[in-house]
């Protein structure tokens, strides 16, 4: 069922796009940033296979999620999906971990970022605010239950994840 979202996915991002300058003109957003600080790891499988390890692991991908991008890659990259896992159940959690996916610098292998934060279902407002999101949190919680589930993922430096992109740029090919 991932692969029949993928099309849901680029329709999110087309609308995140075109309504983040709206929105930003009433101090909102459509598009965040992702900080580094939200790397939890790289796991040597391409997006699509991972999204479906995702499924498997309880995870669900969320469409209302604003647009992540990583700005300090060259030239800015924008995540390919994002995914969320309730731990008691998506009605019933108060909070929610969050990962974005970003296609690795030889397309073979995804990037993971994580953040714990408020559900969106149960605390619209405080998760839209972004006061109480915790990378630091969910970046542990990410490589804990990767583990568990026997999962084998690398953490690899920002030089070397962003290493294909960035030689891109400067060889000035896109």
């Amino acid at each position: 069922m991932t692969h029949e979202l993928r099309f849901l996915e680029r329709v999110r991002q087309g609308v995140a796009s075109l309504l983040h300058l709206p929105l930003s003109a009433f101090g909102l957003y459509a598009e965040r940033e992702t900080p580094r600080d939200q790397y939890a790891l790289t796991l040597r499988e391409p997006y699509p296979l991972v999204e479906a390890r995702l499924h498997r692991l309880g995870f669900v991908r969320n469409l209302v999620s604003s647009l992540k991008f990583r700005d300090y890659a060259a030239p800015p990259e924008t995540s390919v999906a994002s995914w969320v896992r309730y731990p008691d159940g998506a009605l019933a959690s108060d909070d929610q971990l969050h990962l974005a996916l970003f296609v690795g610098p030889d397309r073979s292998t995804t990037d993971v970022y994580a953040h714990w934060e408020p559900s969106w279902i149960r605390h619209p407002i405080r998760h839209y605010r972004a006061n109480d999101v915790d990378a630091e949190k969910g970046v542990e919680r990410t490589r804990a239950l990767f583990e568990r589930e026997g999962v084998e993922y690398a953490v690899r430096p920002a030089d070397e994840r962003l290493a294909g992109a960035m030689a891109t740029a400067e060889n000035g090919e896109s």
